[in-house]
């Protein structure tokens, strides 16, 4: 009879020897920030075992805390679903997600995942969020920043700069929006993905970081100390890799990122950013509409519905936004995925409800590294 529970410290191995069977993946290169002997493995690992003792499956979760302005999000991104390939259709998967579905709607405001949206929506999951990608190419360096000179700017691996590490661990601590990145654990996060991590140093001096692909095709994050500085720092970046053309991915509220990337972009589009399964809406709502209040000014308007059984009261006015546990007598009321699909993606404009245009989707963005 197969077992359901939680992982013991003693079987680190054994269920990283099943992951890396199944994804075909070296997950402690792949995955350092958790996939290591230091970590808590058995705290973040829910396995199935079968009727010999052998682990055949498990999930993981990876407990974060967002910071979102004045606002604190207890979050779970779910990774690590792993099933061995004799044991597939037999409900593992299924049955380990739901023990931990039970444990975070206890105590988290939502979960997060990447994963195939048809699979993960049988468990509460909506695609969502907004994650925009900017083209920039060969072309526009030449003519568009063919003014700016990036002379004193040097792009170099962040292994090889003094302080650099504990330095962009501070600088994306020190963003409105982060998860808490730990000084002495920045080497192993930023590497998470095989990202490769660069510090931007002008003249002398650390003024930012970016993170990259391995084919430096790909800039999946950009902290600068002045964020008016990117056409330079990208023009450098170019002659240093002597690349034909780079994709800048970004959250929605980077506004001076987006301002100085939009004036000579080759290319620019937005879409989701990754699936979520939210618990406690009004927290969320209240956390990322205010955020979104303050890149793009919301029009005023009030809302009302029950959301999963959870009534729920937005007002937008001269004083802020409110958020209130409650909801009128006559409000629509939506299904899980219904709301997570107003709250989430562009659907709303489409949907037969009565709530101002520009609210939603709610601005939820996690860079790659952050991701379990």
């Amino acid at each position: 009879m197969v077992k359901y529970r939680n992982a013991e410290k003693e079987e680190y191995c054994e269920f990283t020897d099943l992951i890396n069977y199944v994804f075909r993946v070296d997950f402690e290169k792949v995955l350092p920030k958790t996939f290591n002997t230091d970590y808590d493995f058995q705290k973040i690992t829910k396995v199935a075992e079968d009727e010999n003792g052998k682990l055949i499956a498990g999930v993981c979760v990876l407990p974060q805390q967002v910071t979102v302005g004045e606002y604190s999000l207890d979050t779970n991104f779910l990774g690590g679903v792993a099933v061995h390939p004799r044991h597939r259709g037999e409900n593992h998967m299924k049955a380990l997600i739901n023990m931990w579905l039970e444990e975070m709607k206890a105590g988290c405001d939502m979960s997060v995942l990447t994963g195939l949206r048809q699979r993960y929506e049988y468990f509460g999951y909506t695609p969502g969020g907004v994650q925009w990608e900017y083209t920039v190419n060969m072309h526009n360096i030449r003519h568009a920043l063919k003014d700016i000179g990036c002379e004193g700017i040097e792009i170099k691996p962040m292994a090889e700069a003094e302080g650099a590490f504990a330095f962009a661990a501070q600088l994306n601590n020190n963003k409105e929006v982060h998860i808490y990145r730990e000084a002495d654990e920045a080497d192993k996060i930023m590497v998470c993905y095989r990202q490769h991590p660069f510090a931007v140093i002008e003249n002398g001096k650390l003024a930012g970081y970016l993170i990259t692909s391995l084919n430096r095709e790909e800039i999946s994050e950009i902290v600068l100390c002045d964020s008016s500085d990117i056409g330079k720092v990208l023009k450098a970046y170019f002659e240093c890799f002597k690349t034909e053309k780079v994709t800048v991915f970004l959250p929605e509220y980077e506004t001076e990122l987006h301002r100085e990337l939009i004036s000579f972009a080759d290319e620019y589009k937005n879409g989701p950013c990754a699936n979520f399964n939210i618990f406690n809406f009004a927290n969320v709502i209240k956390a990322y509409l205010e955020l979104k209040n303050k890149s793009c000014r919301l029009s005023r308007g009030r809302f009302s519905a029950v959301m999963d059984s959870q009534p729920v009261t937005i007002t937008v006015d001269d004083n802020g936004i409110t958020v209130e546990n409650k909801a009128d007598e006559d409000s629509v009321v939506l299904d899980k995925l219904k709301a997570q699909e107003l709250l989430l993606t562009h659907a709303g404009r489409y949907m037969d409800i009565d709530v101002p245009g520009d609210w939603f989707p709610l601005p939820l963005f996690w860079y790659r590294v952050d991701q379990y």
